[in-house]
């Protein structure tokens, strides 16, 4: 049974993304809502523990993680930045890597394996230091979900590196960091149609440790992720979800706008990487 603590989520948005979740694993999750508002479930699909205000709110949902009482933190209707303020208080205890990173799990239709995005979230530019600190953080969530020894693609506008152009540069310093690795393949720079499409290799006459069958991608900045992680779900119809990682325990971090299929992927990958 794995126990999830939602903050602020006793709202028609969330309930049905609860009631979804309970249909479709049955016996499998059970959902402590925290929330200031009213208790709008009728079903008991929940239990619901009222708060005076959202910072009792915000903080009874991180500290029943922080207890173990659940091992998935999602976010409801309240800020993000407020729920990862609480979350890295120290008294809680829930950082465990260096930095924090953004996830995300994308199933596209037209490429035969899931694939993991990093950052598209989380870190805006970050540096060699915290490029490699992300690289870490996604590749132990790629081991929870059963991906071994995972191809990871350090993604710049072409495989050549180009003074002139900074995510080639740091690509190459990357890959330099990880060239002695065997738990993982890191290379870089490299284009996203090297990093996926082997058809592009064949045509390129491309040869590298990484010939289309990347399974991590890893972005330069947040202006890259968040465009290519938008871009395959408005265009290339990707299956996606997401979580915060580099912390005790997954958090999902929901959006009003996010579709109740993506937001019920953002929860299985968490599921994942606590089973």
């Amino acid at each position: 049974m794995v126990t999830v603590a939602v903050a602020g989520g006793s709202r028609e948005e969330i309930l049905a993304l609860v009631t979804r979740a309970h249909e479709k694993y049955p016996g499998t999750l059970t959902f402590l809502v925290f929330d200031t508002a009213d208790n709008i479930d009728q079903q008991g699909v929940w239990e619901y523990i009222p708060c005076k205000d959202e910072k009792e709110m915000v903080k009874k949902a991180v500290s029943s993680v922080a207890n173990d009482q659940a091992q998935i933190l999602l976010k409801g209707i309240v800020q993000t930045h407020t729920i990862l303020k609480e979350v890295l208080q120290k008294e809680h205890g829930l950082k465990t890597q260096n930095v924090l990173s953004h996830a995300a799990l994308i199933d596209l239709p037209n490429i035969d394996r899931p694939i993991l995005l990093a950052d598209a979230g989380m870190n805006i530019a970050p540096s060699k230091e915290e490029l490699i600190d992300i690289i870490h953080n996604t590749a132990g969530v790629a081991a929870k979900i059963g991906l071994m020894k995972p191809k990871i693609a350090l993604l710049s506008a072409a495989e050549n590196v180009n003074p002139k152009m900074p995510s080639s540069v740091l690509a190459k310093e990357v890959t330099e960091h990880f060239s002695e690795s065997k738990e993982v393949t890191v290379f870089g720079p490299i284009s996203l149609d090297l990093a996926l499409s082997k058809e592009a290799v064949a045509h390129k006459r491309f040869t590298g440790p990484i010939e289309g069958d990347a399974d991590i991608l890893i972005v330069p900045n947040i202006d890259v992720g968040n465009v290519l992680y938008k871009s395959l779900v408005l265009f290339g119809k990707a299956v996606t979800g997401g979580t915060i990682v580099g912390t005790k325990v997954p958090i999902v971090l929901t959006s009003r706008s996010d579709a109740l299929e993506s937001k019920l992927y953002s929860l299985e990958f968490a599921m994942k990487q606590v089973q």
